[in-house]
């Protein structure tokens, strides 16, 4: 693609997209942001619809959520030449419909893989109102519906109503925020400055994320207020003034089954945001009890206020946060933008012991008694053809609030280079971790890491015609010169009358965990899943994607692993088939 010129070109899946928007293998996607896209990609929605996803979207640059915004319909969106790569091509594959009286979207997924996981999704509207049905069953459970979640939300032009399961997202993540904190890396400068949108029906599959009650908005002259109430059981335990949560969802083993559900949480949300002129400016507090089954007790509240402004080309942001143990924390930065360049610079401090069960800041490590202070930055330059995007951080953890000592330092840092032509794309980068894991007196002793990692990656893509694309990627790792891995995927998708084809051949020779590289698997709608080599390794997939002129889309995947660079022994198989039908 040639800047200047809008793309024509669609993507084949979510996955797809959110590798053009940057992200590794190694990275975390909110699993409401996966769905989102997956939504549009696969549904038809009217224009409104488009409209109101995408504002709710973290992953969505700021830049381009500008224009959206702007815009009065598709067509002025498909002919901008000012959307990033990413949001043009979905743009290219969003289906839009003028009337949708009522819509209906069923999906089932069986995969099969050391046992049969079920997933079940429905989500739909009829008149002002939404709807979604999740139902899932993993391996091994006795539950034929170990985990179901459903919400039912009312709309009107100044009021919104949810009762079933849902979340409140506001602020910049210190208080309330979604499963998944922003991601660290060479697109945090699109996700960084963007704000929480309030409350939506929870979709994901994290069973340890959604409130259980009922909440809505209200649109005042005096600005929007939002609130949740809720009451929901998790599996986990209390240790001390810590809550130990489960994230894993699984009730297979006896260990399992005695932390489901041992947890209930009580909690309040309230959040009052308004626009203004040149800034917006919000206040958001949260009071929450959770209780074990032995009469065990931990209350947290917390209040936050949030801000951001633009002027000329800097947008601002921030949010500073007070909880019960008058502990403050902040996160803050500004964006600089112009047709060529972005500037990130970002400073956070979290004290220890600050976050609450619903925070999910921005951060290097991510346990609840554990706080840090750091600075990020991230640059990225386009020039005619070439995208070449740098970031660097340098986080330290706090255990205890000392001035003295430094406690685990890491620093990061990575280069990437992009260039886009209308047959080949080339991606090349590098990134660079150093980590101490022990305490040291600061200045004037020098800084000895004890951790040292090095990943590089390298990819070609190739399109000869617009229905078939193959790429080759390479992805090596470093580790403090004792481990090393390396492997190699060859990768294609081929599209033919109703049906869209994917391959991937993937090799790898790697000496242990601390070598393992990554790579994308062949996901299937609403997956995001990675693959972690880390041993040798000979991997083969196949993905179809059946698709209907009228009503359904139908998926299969099948993928066979041997521990062995030739071949040899038992291949490990794993299937999947998935089914969406629109009514």
């Amino acid at each position: 693609m040639v800047w200047g010129l809008p793309s024509t070109e669609k993507i084949h899946s979510a996955e797809d997209w959110f590798v053009l928007l940057g992200y590794d293998a190694d990275s975390s996607i909110p699993e409401e942001d996966l769905n989102d896209i997956q939504q549009l990609i696969n549904t038809p929605v009217a224009y409104s619809d488009v409209v109101l996803i995408l504002t709710g979207t973290s992953v969505l640059p700021v830049s381009d959520l500008d224009i959206i915004l702007k815009a009065k319909n598709m067509n002025n969106l498909k002919s901008n030449n000012q959307l990033s790569i990413a949001t043009q091509r979905l743009m290219n594959s969003i289906r839009i419909v003028e009337v949708n009286p009522l819509k209906l979207s069923i999906k089932e997924k069986i995969a099969y893989q050391d046992g049969i996981r079920h997933d079940w999704r429905a989500i739909g509207n009829f008149g002002n109102y939404d709807f979604g049905i999740l139902l899932e069953k993993d391996p091994g459970e006795q539950n034929i519906f170990d985990h179901n979640s459903v919400y039912l939300k009312w709309n009107s032009s100044n009021m919104k109503f949810i009762a079933g399961d849902h979340q409140l997202i506001g602020g910049y993540g210190l208080v309330a925020w979604r499963t998944t904190s922003v991601h660290k890396g060479f697109e945090t400068i699109n996700t960084l400055p963007r704000q929480g949108k309030g409350i939506k029906g929870y979709r994901s599959s994290n069973e340890y994320w959604n409130t259980r009650g009922f909440g809505g908005e209200q649109q005042t002259q005096y600005g929007k207020f939002t609130y949740s109430l809720g009451r929901t059981y998790q599996d986990g335990s209390l240790e001390g003034e810590e809550i130990k949560l489960d994230k894993t969802g699984l009730h297979i083993t006896q260990h399992d089954l005695l932390k489901q559900n041992q947890l209930v949480e009580n909690a309040a949300t309230v959040m009052w945001n308004n626009n203004y002129t040149s800034y917006q400016l919000g206040v958001l507090l949260n009071a929450q009890s959770v209780g074990d089954n032995d009469g065990g007790n931990i209350q947290h509240s917390s209040v936050s206020i949030f801000t951001s402004k633009r002027q000329n080309d800097l947008h601002w942001f921030g949010e500073t946060a007070l909880n019960n143990n008058s502990s403050i924390a902040f996160l803050g930065g500004v964006l600089f933008k112009s047709s060529t360049i972005k500037y990130l610079i970002s400073l956070r401090y979290y004290p220890a012991n600050f976050r609450t069960y619903r925070a999910q800041p921005f951060s290097e490590w991510q346990g609840q008694n554990e706080g840090e202070k750091g600075i990020f930055q991230n640059v990225q330059l386009k020039y005619v053809k070439h995208v070449i995007s740098i970031y660097s951080d340098i986080a330290e953890k706090i255990d205890e609030n000392t001035l003295t000592t430094s406690n685990n330092i890491k620093y990061e840092s990575g280069i990437r280079w992009q260039w886009f032509g209308k047959k080949h794309r080339f991606k090349t980068q590098l990134r660079k971790s150093n980590q101490l894991q022990t305490t040291q007196i600061y200045f004037p002793n020098p800084i000895n890491y004890d951790i040292y990692r090095t990943t590089a990656k390298g990819q070609y893509q190739y399109q000869p015609t617009k229905n078939l694309d193959v790429r080759w990627q390479i992805n090596s790792t470093f580790y403090n010169n004792e481990s090393q891995g390396l492997g190699i995927e060859t990768r294609f998708n081929w599209e033919i009358p109703n049906f869209v084809i994917t391959g991937s051949w993937i090799t790898a020779n790697v000496d242990d965990y601390n070598g393992r590289v990554y790579f994308w698997d062949l996901n299937l709608p609403g997956e995001m899943r990675s693959l972690a080599v880390s041993d040798e390794k000979q991997l083969l997939g196949l993905k179809i994607k059946m698709k209907s002129k009228s009503n359904y889309q139908i998926y299969m995947r099948w993928r066979s692993a041997w521990d062995s660079m030739n071949f040899s022994g038992t291949a490990d198989q794993r299937y999947a088939l998935a089914i969406q039908i629109i009514l």
